[in-house]
């Protein structure tokens, strides 16, 4: 049996990164997945991969900055599975901008990273109520604590979900719903693999060189499937007493 045999979850931004490689590990485990995320094509072959292998998958087609295409995925979760237990609050925008960043591209990842992350909860902590509790992880970074050059947008957003994960944990916990973050460093995703191409670097140069992969203690990035256990590890009954948490799962970068 599985780590969360029957259960069922929301991943937003699940199509691809750490977002696809939660929903692949959520249904090896048992969970039946929602994947929530604005790219149909990625999307859809997501869901055609898990339920290839024998998984139970739907891609509902969302943007988790318009509260009515929310609604909308939740109401076609529920009619396909029944009942919603976990959250994962993955998606995400990257305006890597300092302090010249103009009102639009603040509007656009606070309407992504922050606003849209506390309406999916919004509209999906009803049905973990209804199912009689459950999880929500949200993706927080080592950005939500840590300074970096012309990170300004970026890092403000995820030192956000470090507090609301802090706040809903508290208002939820008398509802048997644990909520936690996982803070990663660099992971290779589709935006650091081409962040590093545009530097010359492949992934075992990316590796070593001592601004990715050797800032950290493990000298390597991480593979979205190592951020996917942690996840599954906070939303699992293995973690029944951790709420309000932050794990940083970074390979010791901001432990030194």
């Amino acid at each position: 049996m599985g780590r969360i045999e029957n259960k069922v979850a929301v991943v937003t931004g699940g199509a691809d990164g750490i977002g696809k490689a939660t929903c692949v590990r959520f249904a090896q485990e048992g969970a039946a997945v929602i994947i929530a995320d604005v790219n149909v094509e990625l999307g859809n072959k997501t869901a055609a991969e898990i339920q290839a292998a024998g998984g139970r998958a739907l891609f509902v087609e969302t943007d988790v900055a318009n509260e009515a295409s929310i609604i909308a995925m939740v109401a076609a979760g529920v009619k396909a599975f029944g009942k919603i237990h976990i959250l994962v609050n993955n998606a995400a925008v990257f305006v890597l901008k300092g302090i010249d960043a103009t009102v639009e591209e603040w509007r656009r990842i606070l309407d992504v990273n922050v606003i849209g992350a506390s309406l999916v909860a919004k509209h999906v902590v009803p049905e973990i109520k209804w199912a009689g509790g459950g999880a929500i992880v949200n993706l927080g970074s080592i950005s939500s604590f840590i300074a970096q050059p012309e990170f300004v947008t970026y890092n403000a957003t995820k030192a956000a979900i470090a507090t609301m994960s802090r706040c809903m944990a508290l208002d939820l916990a008398p509802h048997n719903i644990r909520v936690n973050a996982v803070c990663p460093g660099t992971v290779w995703t589709q935006i650091v693999e081409r962040l590093s191409r545009q530097e010359g670097m492949d992934r075992a140069a990316a590796d070593k060189d001592p601004t990715w992969g050797g800032s950290c203690m493990m000298k390597r990035i991480a593979d979205p499937s190592e951020i996917a256990s942690t996840i599954l590890f906070l939303v699992s009954d293995d973690a029944s007493y951790v709420t309000g948490a932050h794990l940083m799962v970074d390979g010791g970068y901001t432990a030194v």
